[in-house]
């Protein structure tokens, strides 16, 4: 049975990591995974529909999304691994975990900054967050 992988992509660098790594990797699965490619777009605050139709936000995030994960597209696409992508709306780390579960998802796959202790406690990381609340197995690429 195919696998089914969610990496999860923002507009860093460190996002891509995961996209290299599956890449590089790739000659060691009999069959490639199906792979769902995450953008999380943050919510904007609740008041701003005062000024701005639901239309032009869900296109905003849309379109900001799509732009976010280009970079990810292109870099599957050169290597011949055609994702299946998505943009979504709300806090990043609860998000993708549902996300996962709701697509039955054997794994995500997600990069990390590196920040650990005192300093990645400060900030607060997706990958930690996202650690701590996914039921499906989590691989963090540095």
């Amino acid at each position: 049975m195919t696998q089914r992988w969610l990496i999860a992509v923002d507009e860093s660098d460190i996002a891509l990591k995961p996209i290299d790594w599956l890449i590089s990797n790739r000659d060691f699965w009999r069959e490639m995974p199906i792979i769902h490619l995450l953008n999380v777009q943050a919510s904007l605050p609740r008041d701003i529909g005062r000024f701005i139709n639901a239309d032009t936000i869900r296109e905003f995030h849309s379109e900001t999304g799509m732009a976010e994960l280009a970079a990810a597209r292109a870099k599957l696409a050169a290597a011949g691994i055609v994702p299946e992508t998505h943009v979504l709306v709300g806090e990043a780390a609860m998000t993708i975990a549902s996300f996962a579960e709701e697509k039955h998802c054997d794994q995500i796959l997600i990069g990390s900054r590196g920040h650990g202790g005192f300093v990645g406690s400060l900030l607060g990381s997706v990958a930690t967050k996202l650690a701590n609340l996914s039921k499906i197995p989590l691989l963090i690429v540095r």
